[in-house]
Formats: structure tokens, C-alpha cells, sequence
């Protein structure tokens, strides 16, 4: 990641910056704000840490840096050390570049790196706001809250908000443009004798649980149903070889990466789609519109994913199976169930699209318009 200024279309235009951690869940949705910015005329910057740099290359900003960053709630003194240290160099860095690059406003998207960033802009007396992709607010979004001139959630529900706090607005989650534009993607079932298309992904990591799970799962499917399955399973380096291994011996045809960078356009072609219920994921399985077999994570904070999987599950557009002593057995049973019955696929489906509010980096873009003092206001500045 180099700190070099690029050449912007206007460099007159206003600085923006995002800060998002190291995660797809975050980043994502920086990213959609980032496109919608840029076509208004803005300039943007990304504000990340080590863990975001598998997404920065492609991500389209202007101009990027590296900070160093950590968890405000770690435990124990040692590690609260070392943190305090890691979010202090992130703010003093945070604020020199922002000082030296002219950023006009930010924007927070949780994880790690937020938090300094958008300290750094309150410091700065810099107007900035913060997006909560969950349906619980994060902790680096928990301690910004009170200063922020928005808190812009996905759900219609916010847990853990701060009492009295006034600047809450449901915008729902940005997507890619690579998911906006499969959006209502008409949903075709499989065809009888035909091939059967199922997505397996844990998040932008994988999930182990879905590496000794899933394989199993299929392995207890019909010979008529697994004959016609096609996999795609993104796994951990270290399962892939187990993950290979486990769907060869089930007899079902499987493709299996660490990683794919087409990632939605694989839940456009899938028939169903087992995944963790990260917001990023259940958003774009409204974008799209899939049926999808939802298993939050256990140690997800708040157990803000099993909030996030209720938005589908509850309208009927997906199952939620938590993990626990039969969860390998109630996994291969609800799939043998949806991948039994084509009608309750295409009903699913339909259920999805929608359930999540769309426009959301629109409506983030006309937050910070605002936060600019409006549109017109800036062009006339520029």
C-alpha cells in the first residue's frame, strides 16, 4: 500500500475519509460508499490497518494508508497495553495525515481501525459519522456514538446504542457494485435430473465448522441428490486438503478455494447458499435473493449474527441452525430437505429479496453531503 498522492479528477474536490478493520464485513461496505462518493465528485481516502490489505489493492480510493490499531475491550494488562499503544499510534498517525491531506469529513465503518481515525477527526474538529453493519453496535461504534453527526445502522433494530442518542438512521448495508448489479438476479430452480448448485462460505475467512460439517452433510444426501450436486466450498488453507479429501469420499463433485474474488456472482448461480450470518452476508442474499441455511457465529459479539440471521429466517427466506452437539445432523437434515423440494427453493428465494433495506450508499452519500454542508455548498467550494 503506498502513501503516494494519487491524481484525483478534481483535486479541488473534498477529501473523505473511510476507516474500516481488516475484515470483508467491514470493508465492503466502505467500499460501496466509496464508488457512490467518487461518481458525486468527492475524493476518498482509506484508513485501514494490516489486516485490510488483502482488500486495498483494489479498493477505489484516491489515496490509502496504513495504520496501527487494537481492541478497546481486550482483557488483562499486558494486552491492554499493547492495545492502548496500537489505537495511540493510530490516532497521532491519523491526525498528522489527516492534517497533511485535507480531509474534509470521515466516516467510520467499525473494526479496529475506526476507532483512532475517527478520534483523530474529532480532534481535528472534523465532522465525521459512523456505520454500524450489525444489528448491535459494535464497540469501537459504541465509544464514537455521542460525537458522531450520524450513526447510520442496517436493521431496523440497534441494540446497545447509547441512551438519548438522536443521530440514528436506518440506511441498510452498502453492497459492491459487483452485488448491486445482480440485484433481483431471477432466481431459476434446479431442473429435474439436473444439476444442483450448492455455495458453502464462512465470511471472508471461511469456517471451519462448515469444513467437517458440510462434506458430512452431503455425504448423507440421497444418491439421486448428490449425483447431481455441484459444490463450491471456500475453505481455510489449512482444511482445504480435509475439505477436498471429504467431499471426493461422499462421491459429490466439489470445487474448493480459499477465496473467491467473484464471490457474488457464485451466489447468483448457486440454488442454495450455507454460510455464516455475517451482515455483509445476509445483505447481499437480499440483494440477490437466495435461500441460504444460516449458522451465526458463537462467539460473535452480542450475538449480533444470530440478530442479523433473523432478518431472513424469520420472513421464511432462510433457516437458521445454531452449532451445538447436533449440528452436523440438523445441517444435513435441513438440507436434504430444501435440496428435496424445488418449490420451497424458488419460495425462499422471493422471501430474500428485499428483506433488507436497499439504497444504503445513496443514503450514506446524502449523509455526508450533509456533513459537508451540502452538495451545492461544496461544488461551489470546489
Amino acid at each position: 500500500m503506498s502513501d503516494a498522492k494519487s491524481i484525483a479528477a478534481d483535486e479541488q474536490a473534498p477529501l473523505v475519509a473511510l476507516a474500516a478493520g481488516g475484515t470483508g464485513g467491514h470493508m465492503f461496505p466502505a467500499e460501496a460508499l466509496a464508488v457512490e462518493l467518487r461518481r458525486r465528485g468527492l475524493r476518498t481516502l482509506l484508513v485501514t490497518d494490516s489486516r485490510g490489505q488483502r482488500y486495498a489493492e483494489g479498493f477505489p480510493a484516491d489515496e490509502q494508508f496504513l495504520i496501527s490499531a487494537g481492541s478497546p475491550s481486550v482483557g488483562g494488562p499486558v494486552r491492554k497495553a499493547f492495545a492502548a499503544a496500537a489505537i495511540a499510534g493510530g490516532l497521532i498517525r491519523s491526525m498528522r495525515e489527516f492534517r497533511r491531506r485535507g480531509v474534509a469529513a470521515a466516516v467510520g465503518f467499525g473494526g479496529y481501525p475506526s476507532l483512532p481515525a475517527m478520534k483523530a477527526a474529532e480532534f481535528l474538529k472534523l465532522p465525521y459519522g459512523v456505520h454500524e453493519q450489525n444489528g448491535v453496535l459494535g464497540r469501537s461504534n459504541r465509544l464514537l456514538a455521542k460525537g458522531a453527526a450520524f450513526v447510520a445502522h442496517a436493521f431496523p433494530a440497534l441494540a446497545k446504542a447509547p441512551a438519548g442518542l438522536s443521530s440514528a438512521i436506518e440506511v441498510g448495508n452498502p453492497v459492491r457494485p459487483a452485488v448491486a448489479a445482480l440485484a433481483d438476479a431471477p432466481y431459476v430452480s434446479p431442473e429435474p435430473g439436473g444439476e444442483i448448485r450448492l455455495l458453502v462460505f464462512g465470511g471472508s475467512q471461511g469456517a471451519s465448522v462448515f469444513a467437517r460439517s458440510a462434506p458430512a452433510a452431503v455425504a448423507g444426501l440421497s444418491d439421486d441428490i448428490r449425483q447431481r450436486l455441484k459444490v463450491v466450498h471456500q475453505a481455510r488453507p489449512a482444511d482445504h486438503e480435509e475439505v477436498v479429501a471429504a467431499y471426493r469420499s461422499a462421491g459429490a463433485a466439489a470445487e474448493v478455494e480459499p477465496f473467491f474474488k467473484d464471490l457474488p456472482r457464485r451466489i447468483a448461480d448457486a440454488h442454495l447458499v450455507i454460510a455464516r450470518s455475517g451482515a455483509s452476508t445476509v445483505t447481499e442474499l437480499s440483494v440477490i435473493g437466495r435461500p441460504s441455511i444460516l449458522t451465526p457465529l458463537p462467539i460473535a459479539m452480542d450475538d449480533h449474527q444470530a440478530g442479523n440471521a433473523a432478518a431472513l429466517s424469520d420472513a421464511g427466506a432462510a433457516f437458521m441452525i445454531r452449532e451445538g452437539d447436533r449440528f452436523e445432523a440438523a445441517l444435513g437434515d435441513q438440507l436434504s430437505e430444501c435440496l428435496s423440494s424445488p418449490d420451497l427453493l424458488v419460495r425462499m428465494a422471493a422471501l430474500a429479496t428485499g428483506r433488507v433495506k436497499t439504497g444504503a450508499a445513496e443514503a450514506l452519500a446524502d449523509l455526508v453531503d450533509e456533513m459537508l454542508g451540502g452538495e451545492k455548498d461544496w461544488r461551489r467550494a470546489a
